[in-house]
């Protein structure tokens, strides 16, 4: 893997802005030089720290061949593949930060809310494959208080750390989308104190999901009572998502979203309800991996 810094440097006042106590808006403005190199090096090593490749490897391009938001030139990319058929290129071709700091009035004192949403642009060059246009954002944000607005801002971290932090943060969201990663979900068993409900849950508590799902089947298809028919519901799109099978925990998902909402199960609908956005989602990302040739 090759990260090549293929980025302008960015206006540190373009798109970043300071809200005042009364409302008012004023340029913010920082010093964006080391910007784009210090992406590079931070994403660089988090491929490296991943273990994935043999090696990673950074190109800083001097800024007077730098293309930008116009990308890598296809006589670029093909001299790459001919020159090193074995790496991966990795073109970081914008990077944006976006500071925005806003002072708020709140019960006598005053809340500074600092939040850097950054985004970039890149390009993989894969060898045998065709160049990939990748786009990433990330939002990262501070909170702190004080008697008046000056106290509550110098509370915050101060602005360099605040820019580097939102920089290491997209360089770990981009190397998610390169390399295997581990995504921790919670998800939740639901129990009653109907019988078969409690013995659903002992066998699945040894172990043995299969013994559970049958009861929780038949709860869902014969029971009377629609919030415990929606427990039911929600466990088996568990016990589905557990196999793998994301079409069939979506669709006990969402029967379980529909009774607990006819319920007036609010927060379990709630939580129903971005569940399904989650196995929606994962269905995606299963396609993707799927068709994937690299």
């Amino acid at each position: 893997m090759v990260v090549v810094n293929n980025s302008e440097v960015p206006n540190g006042s373009e798109y970043s802005r300071y809200i005042d106590e009364n409302g008012k808006y004023f340029r913010l403005s920082y010093n964006a030089d080391s910007i784009p190199n210090y992406f590079a090096m931070e994403l660089a090593q988090q491929l490296y720290n991943s273990q994935y490749f043999e090696s990673v490897e950074v190109l800083l391009t001097d800024s007077n061949y730098i293309t930008g938001n116009k990308g890598i030139e296809s006589q670029l990319a093909d001299e790459w593949l001919s020159q090193y058929p074995y790496s991966v290129h990795l073109a970081i071709n914008d990077i944006r930060p976006c500071a925005t700091m806003h002072i708020e009035p709140l019960d006598g004192y005053f809340a500074a809310n600092f939040r850097i949403a950054t985004s970039t642009q890149l390009q993989c060059v894969i060898p045998g494959d065709t160049i990939h246009p990748i786009v990433v954002t990330d939002t990262v944000s501070w909170s702190a208080y004080g008697e008046t607005p000056q106290w509550a801002r110098e509370e915050l971290p101060t602005f360099e750390e605040c820019i580097y932090e939102a920089i290491v943060s997209l360089a770990t969201r981009t190397s998610q989308y390169l390399v295997p990663h581990n995504h921790t979900v919670e998800r939740y068993i639901f129990v009653t104190g109907h019988s078969a409900m409690r013995d659903a849950y002992r066998y699945w508590g040894k172990g043995k999901y299969t013994e559970a799902a049958y009861i929780w089947e038949y709860v869902y298809e014969k029971g009377k009572n629609r919030g415990r028919r929606a427990k039911a519901a929600a466990n088996l799109a568990i016990f589905h998502e557990l196999n793998d099978n994301y079409e069939k925990a979506l669709e006990y998902a969402h029967k379980a979203l529909t009774l607990f909402t006819d319920n007036g199960d609010v927060v379990e609908a709630d939580y129903m309800t971005h569940y399904c956005n989650d196995l929606e989602l994962r269905i995606e990302e299963n396609i993707s991996l799927s068709h994937q040739s690299w």
